[in-house]
């Protein structure tokens, strides 16, 4: 156990001492690269810095990589090799936007090269970001249409599962019953519920009118078996009369509007209707809209086109 503590302290010492002695390493590289370019060596220059700048040998640390970059540029434009001088700042700035180059170290025409790229990459940065902006706005614009679609489908989803269409099949039977019974099966409800009233009142009054008729007779009856001083059995008998016509106008008038009733009712039969319930909707807790892909068949089979429907408890 202690030997493998010390191996691991000093495993971690070394890396400790690793990373400055490196750094160091990196420096002095630079140095004897930047020494070749202030001599004018450019041919030693070039191959240093190539190295330094190179991703998979090059120097790691940002700030010194920024520096490395801004030499190599330098020396390729030297070297007549503007384009590629070009290409290795633009790397530089997008990497380290806030580098600024030492006036002292490079001529004007390198500064001013530099300052050219930056000002042209700012401008396509700028532009970049202007075209981001709009495919944002244009993508939140396509996703709130889309909600509003999803939406609108969505409501018009609840609204026919709310619906339960039934298709009624129709009676001749009800249709020859009275009270308006075959207009409303065949959808005719004011038509319907008028007959209803109306026979019923009739019916209602002859009804009535016949005890009426019967108590007048009873009291002609018993008037003309007395003394029958006043004449009053004569005018009950003329009141049972009179009740008695009424009654048989009430009876008739009943049979004809039930009789029309029943005829308009055969005569406008229709064999079916169709009708339109409310039902109400599980609890949204328990069940909800979805839309996907279909659920996967054989092994290895990829599922193809997709599935609207709702998942959840319906029970």
């Amino acid at each position: 156990m202690k030997v493998s503590r010390s191996v691991a302290v000093a495993v971690f010492l070394g890396a400790l001492l690793a990373a400055p002695m490196a750094a160091a390493d990196e420096q002095a590289e630079l140095e004897k690269a930047r020494a070749a370019y202030l001599a004018k060596n450019y041919d030693e220059a070039a191959k240093r810095f190539a190295a330094l700048v190179d991703p998979k040998t090059g120097i790691k640390d940002a700030t010194l990589l920024s520096q490395a970059r801004m030499y190599w540029g330098a020396v390729l434009i030297a070297r007549g090799d503007k384009p590629a001088a070009l290409e290795v700042f633009e790397r530089l700035m997008l990497d380290d936007a806030l580098f600024e180059p030492d006036p002292l170290s490079f001529s004007s025409e390198i500064i001013n090269t530099f300052i050219d790229v930056r000002a042209k990459l700012r401008e396509r940065l700028k532009a970049a970001a202007a075209e981001a902006a709009r495919a944002e706005a244009a993508k939140k614009a396509r996703d709130r249409d889309a909600k509003q679609r999803y939406d609108a489908w969505l409501a018009k989803v609840v609204e026919n599962a709310q619906e339960e269409h039934v298709t009624v099949r129709h009676s001749r039977v009800v249709a020859c019953v009275p009270f308006g019974a075959g207009q409303l099966q065949n959808g005719q409800r004011v038509l319907g519920y008028t007959l209803l009233g109306v026979e019923a009142a009739l019916l209602a009054g002859t009804l009535v009118t016949v005890p009426m008729y019967g108590y007048a007779r009873d009291r002609a009856n018993e008037e003309a078996s007395s003394r029958d001083i006043e004449g009053k059995a004569q005018a009950y008998q003329d009141r049972a009369e009179t009740i008695r016509y009424v009654n048989l106008g009430l009876a008739g008038a009943f049979v004809a509007v039930a009789a029309a009733g029943v005829l308009q009712a055969n005569l406008a039969f229709v064999d079916e209707s169709k009708e339109t319930h409310r039902r109400p909707l599980p609890p949204l807790s328990r069940v909800r809209p979805y839309v996907g892909a279909p659920p996967a068949g054989a092994v290895g089979a990829v599922p193809t086109g997709a599935m609207v429907g709702v998942t959840g408890l319906l029970f």
